[in-house]
């Protein structure tokens, strides 16, 4: 089961070619354990580190999970949220209404002095940061920073545990509906912290959304900047 070494096409992406079709074909099913980089390495007649960039690549794509020391295993089909021009804020109740488990961890709530965040809430008094770990059916989705006017929204810290979404909270507690004001998006490579809570390598795809969410009534509410995993969203223009 030699490869083309002949190929102008580098032999990592030969054999990550022929791994996924293995998967694609269902010939590798989910949770199936690929072999080891050793036994591949035997099998096609390369360096092991020819074999470990063939599966950086399939995992940093969300084919294939690698647990350390044990191997790596065919993954699920990624959960996709399609990024659209609908006005709706909250991602936490959008999945949920598609039947999936949403989770959410509060990392930390922080005053904070972000010149983007400021400008947006167009306020002069204080503004309180919160950090957040959202995970969709137990895969961590994104990394969100939520800033807010402190005065405005005081003691939110004491009734937004990170449980229920930030939606949820204002509304609930401060009789507050929010809706997207606008959204900007860009691609960014994951540094040290996404890889630690977002279970990607370094310099895996990352798609960032950030803007501001206002209320009914067009006033300022929430500067929001999402980082999520690039695997797991979809962008969607609706042009009508």
């Amino acid at each position: 089961m030699l490869l083309h070494r002949d190929s102008a096409t580098p032999l990592y992406r030969q054999l990550s070619a022929r791994l996924e079709q293995e998967i694609r074909s269902g010939s590798l099913a989910v949770d199936d354990r690929l072999p080891f980089e050793s036994e591949l390495a035997e099998t096609y007649g390369l360096n092991r580190l020819t074999v470990r960039a063939a599966l950086a690549s399939l995992s940093q794509r969300g084919l294939i999970r690698t647990v350390r020391g044990v191997g790596s295993f065919v993954a699920a089909a990624p959960i996709r949220h399609e990024i659209s021009g609908a006005r709706e804020a909250s991602l936490t109740r959008a999945m949920r209404e598609r039947g999936h488990v949403v989770t959410q961890h509060l990392l930390s709530s922080s005053h904070d002095e972000d010149s983007r965040a400021r400008a947006a809430l167009d306020t002069r008094g204080r503004i309180r940061r919160y950090d957040l770990l959202r995970h969709v059916d137990e895969v961590p989705w994104t990394l969100t920073c939520t800033w807010v006017a402190e005065r405005r929204f005081a003691k939110l810290e004491q009734v937004w545990t990170g449980t229920t979404s930030l939606y949820e909270a204002l509304e609930q507690h401060y009789g507050v509906e929010m809706r997207r004001a606008y959204r900007s998006i860009h691609a960014e490579a994951a540094g040290p912290a996404e890889c630690e809570h977002l279970m990607v390598p370094i310099g895996a795809p990352l798609l960032v959304l950030e803007g501001l969410n206002v209320d009914t009534a067009g006033r300022p509410v929430a500067f929001v900047e999402h980082r999520g995993r690039g695997d797991r969203a979809r962008l969607a223009i609706d042009f009508d």
